[in-house]
C-alpha cells in the first residue's frame, strides 16, 4: 500500500470517528412542538432569548452550548429553544398567539420574549420552564457551561 493511500484512509477514519464526537450539538425546537412533546415525555424546557447583535449571546452559542457536557445536558434532560427575540413570525404557545411588535423602522421585539422576561428584556436571557409553562429558573446574561452546568444539576435534583 502507497504511503499516500495510508494517510488518505486514516483521514477518512479519522473523521468518521471524530465526526460523533466533535459535531454533537443540542436538539433545538420549536415553540409549537413543546405540547405534543410534553405528551411523551415530561420534561422542562429551557428557552435561550437572544438576538443576532448581541455579542454575548454569540458567544454563549460559541462557548457555553458548544461543551459536550451542557450538550449531553440539555439533550438528555430538557427541551430546548433557541429563540431570536426579533423573530418576526407569529407564534402560538402555550394557548396563545404571540406576535412581533415593531419598535422603529428596522427595530422590535417579539410579545413571547417580553412574556418570558416579565417585560424586562435582556440578552441574553435564558428561562427554564416546568411542563406546565411555569418558570421555574430565569438568568439574564452571559453563563459560563460549568455555571450552567450546575443551574441544570439543581433542577433536575
Amino acid at each position: 500500500m502507497k504511503f499516500c493511500d495510508v494517510i488518505f484512509k486514516s483521514a477518512i477514519l479519522g473523521s468518521v470517528l471524530l465526526s460523533g464526537i466533535c459535531f454533537s450539538q443540542i436538539k433545538n425546537h420549536q415553540f409549537e412542538e413543546l405540547e405534543n412533546l410534553q405528551k411523551s415525555h415530561n420534561q422542562n424546557d429551557i428557552i435561550f432569548i437572544k438576538t443576532d447583535w448581541c455579542d454575548y449571546c454569540k458567544a454563549m452559542e460559541n462557548t457555553t452550548f458548544k461543551n459536550q457536557k451542557v450538550i449531553e445536558a440539555i439533550n438528555q434532560n430538557f427541551y430546548f429553544i433557541n429563540f431570536n427575540a426579533e423573530e418576526k413570525r407569529n407564534i402560538n404557545f402555550a394557548g396563545k398567539i404571540f406576535h412581533y411588535k415593531p419598535t422603529g423602522t428596522n427595530t422590535g421585539i417579539h410579545e413571547l420574549a417580553e412574556t418570558l422576561t416579565q417585560d424586562k428584556t435582556t440578552y441574553p436571557s435564558l428561562i427554564i420552564l416546568n411542563p406546565q409553562n411555569e418558570i421555574i429558573f430565569q438568568y439574564n446574561g452571559y453563563l459560563r457551561s460549568s455555571e450552567l452546568l450546575d443551574i441544570l444539576n439543581k433542577i433536575e435534583k
